[in-house]
């Protein structure tokens, strides 16, 4: 089963313009061809519409478990190794749902794939409440990392990177699957494209960054965007998306 692309094909990027995070990975590896998965988790069960951040009891929803069992037909013919997961609750989910569809590929979790930092601050409250509940939130936005609890776009991306890493220098050729959340895909997708602060790229409960390696090299990347999951197929019951608030730094 295919999953819907946003654009016709892959496209390569030439260095960003600020440096330090270069779209090649920190491996001396022979030229071969790799692709990597970075999927952020489905859907979650969110009935009170919160920022669920790192709280516990935030499972996938219906729709999310039907997305998860999606991405897991689409890797079944993959050549994937290993899935390396945030320990969250919802990230394991989605990797578990994914591992059923694979041969004898083991999960490896990672607090590198974890939730942002800061939404340990923005937790418990819903998007409408947060300018007034948790008004660092307007210091977060305009500087992502002033803040002691919070962690800056490039340190975010750099530990996204180094799971993406070991697979590289691991499985050559054949690769695997990294499951993480919002927040980090998005700061590591706004380095890929040469930025410092956040940009508005936005991957969906369920979508993924396909990434294509020459040995270290990134050579192309792709959005894949989820398969639909329509009302019918989860009972007629819609899941609340936090994440599309004031406060999308959680997810």
């Amino acid at each position: 089963m295919a999953l819907e692309v946003e654009g016709s094909s892959p496209s390569s990027h030439p260095r960003g313009p600020y440096g330090g995070f270069p779209y090649d990975l920190d491996v001396d590896l022979d030229p071969v061809d790799t692709r990597l998965y970075l999927v952020r988790h489905c859907d979650v069960r969110n009935p009170e519409g919160v920022l669920y951040g790192h709280l516990p009891d935030f499972p996938l929803s219906e729709k999310g478990v039907k997305q998860a069992h999606n991405l897991g037909k689409f890797f079944a013919d993959k050549p994937v190794k290993v899935i390396y997961a945030s320990p969250l609750e919802r990230a394991q989910e989605t990797a578990k749902i994914i591992q059923s569809y694979l041969k004898n590929v083991p999960i490896i979790t990672t607090d590198e794939l974890v939730e942002a930092k800061f939404g340990h601050y923005l937790q418990g409250v819903k998007p409408k409440d947060v300018p007034r509940k948790r008004p660092l939130w307007f210091v977060h936005k305009a500087w992502p990392g002033l803040l002691r609890r919070d962690e800056s776009v490039k340190a975010m991306a750099a530990r996204v990177r180094a799971p993406l890493t070991r697979l590289l220098r691991d499985y050559p050729g054949e690769g695997g699957i990294c499951v993480s959340h919002g927040d980090p895909i998005q700061a590591f997708w706004t380095r890929l494209d040469g930025g410092r602060r956040f940009l508005r790229l936005d991957c969906a409960k369920g979508g993924m960054l396909e990434l294509d390696y020459s040995g270290s090299k990134l050579v192309s990347k792709l959005y894949r965007a989820p398969i639909p999951v329509s009302t019918d197929d989860v009972g007629g019951a819609g899941t609340a998306e936090p994440d599309e608030g004031p406060a999308a730094a959680t997810g």
